[in-house]
């Protein structure tokens, strides 16, 4: 047979088989079956600024890439034009499940109460909430049951029960038996509130880090005064909780906490939550606070005798306290220290969602830049509490979660208050008073 009738014999059959076998067929694209957030100015979480003409790719709830050009047929778009997008915010200090409204106690444990507070949290663009202690069982549950892929409400992280043991010899079985809870975290308490209880000593904190630190968790310490914050750090916390309220931080402090890289959470609202409800609040009149405040909570906190209640020594304290507080988060922040934005939200009358967004407002008037607080509130409070490999950075590989806003966040931390978009896993959640981004193929 002729070379070229051979050929033309073979042609048909070689379409044939490149058919089946599809190889006649373009490959899929690396992006095949991903969503492309197109349009808006994205923040990664780092020390600059925007991205520019760049898609978020994200895939199976993931980040899977940041990409600028054109983008392939297989690819979902949705079209964000003229938002800003941003990681979603995580508080490093919070509370879940242990209060309902100003109600606390076994009476309102519930599973029903967790979920709703995690949504609660998530609606005011929270996406992440690490809960420092005295969560009740249902927690936990509500933990170990929540899809990562597809959380409905902010990620959760837990501490279990504070341990307050009474001697050195029974801290590490207050630890084990702690352990059975898989906590992410161990929490402690040095405080003699204002000289009405007896505070931890020495010997018995040392204990419980040394046994936390056999068991492998981390251990948050709660604390007040300057020399315990140092007294903590030499035995080895591996996170200062409160701010320094007695004295203005020191050298030393500052020294033992750059030494192995020790965070703070300042938690200003808490001290807020103690004398603020002697009157009625401004942000009562905030719609941005009123869009999920309970109105029964509200009406009861202005009766006459809830007021008197914020008032006396402890609010007295605290509320004199208040400006050393900041002036201290600022002192370490400015030497190197990492602030990581907490504000201990969940107890009755520090409201969920609301208190992280007051938070931030005030750790930009007590001299921090919008960037530095909006660092504070992603990639630093996800490092500092070590959920930093699933959160935080729009990174590929970390969890989808960010929040579309209508105003640049980096001219002033108040634009957080424009959201317009809040997604978990790349999915945007369905909140009645947030608009929706519109998608398109």
């Amino acid at each position: 047979m002729p070379l070229l009738s051979g050929i033309r014999h073979c042609l048909p059959l070689l379409c044939v088989a490149l058919l089946l076998t599809g190889c006649g067929s373009p490959p899929p694209s690396p992006f095949a079956g991903a969503t492309a957030w197109t349009g808006a100015r994205i923040w990664t979480g780092d020390d600059e600024g925007y991205l520019e003409d760049t898609a978020l790719i994200v895939r199976d709830g993931k980040v899977l890439a940041l990409h600028r050009g054109d983008l392939p047929d297989d690819v979902q778009v949705r079209d964000v034009s003229g938002q800003y997008l941003i990681p979603g915010l995580i508080n490093a200090h919070g509370h879940v499940g242990m209060a309902r409204g100003l109600e606390t106690g076994p009476a309102i444990h519930s599973r029903a109460n967790v979920e709703a507070q995690l949504q609660l949290y998530a609606r005011y663009g929270i996406t992440t909430v690490i809960s420092l202690g005295d969560e009740p069982e249902q927690a936990f549950e509500a933990r170990d049951e929540q899809n990562p892929a597809d959380p409905h409400g902010a990620r959760l992280f837990l501490a279990g029960d504070v341990l307050h043991p009474p001697d050195a010899a029974s801290a590490r079985g207050k630890v084990e038996a702690l352990m059975r809870m898989n906590p992410d975290w161990i929490k402690i308490r040095v405080d003699d509130h204002l000289g009405t209880a007896d505070k931890m000593p020495p010997d018995v904190y040392g204990a419980v880090i040394d046994a936390s630190n056999e068991f492998g968790r981390p251990l948050a310490s709660h604390m007040v005064t300057l020399e315990d914050a140092k007294g903590l750090l030499r035995a080895g916390t591996h996170l200062i909780a409160h701010s320094v309220r007695d004295a203005p931080v020191d050298n030393e402090l500052i020294e033992l906490m750059r030494e192995r890289d020790i965070c703070i959470t300042p938690t200003l609202t808490r001290e807020v939550s103690v004398f603020v409800y002697a009157e009625r609040p401004d942000f009562f009149d905030d719609p941005f606070f009123l869009k999920a405040a309970d109105p029964d909570v509200l009406d009861a906190l202005q009766a006459p005798e809830m007021q008197a209640r914020f008032t006396g020594r402890a609010a007295d304290y605290y509320r004199a306290a208040l400006p050393l507080a900041k002036a201290n988060m600022l002192t370490l922040h400015e030497a190197g220290v990492r602030v990581a934005m907490g504000t201990d939200s969940g107890p009755p009358a520090r409201f969920q969602g609301y208190f992280e967004h007051m938070e931030m407002a005030m750790m930009q008037e007590a001299g921090m830049t919008p960037l530095e607080v909006l660092i504070s509130a992603t990639r630093d409070a996800a490092e500092c509490t070590g959920v930093g490999d699933q959160v935080g950075t729009l990174t590929p590989g970390k969890w989808a979660d960010f929040l579309l806003l209508d105003a640049d966040p980096m001219q002033d931390i108040h634009h957080l208050r424009r959201l317009t978009g809040i997604a978990l896993a790349g999915q945007l959640q369905q909140f009645d008073d947030v608009p929706h981004a519109t998608e398109h193929r």
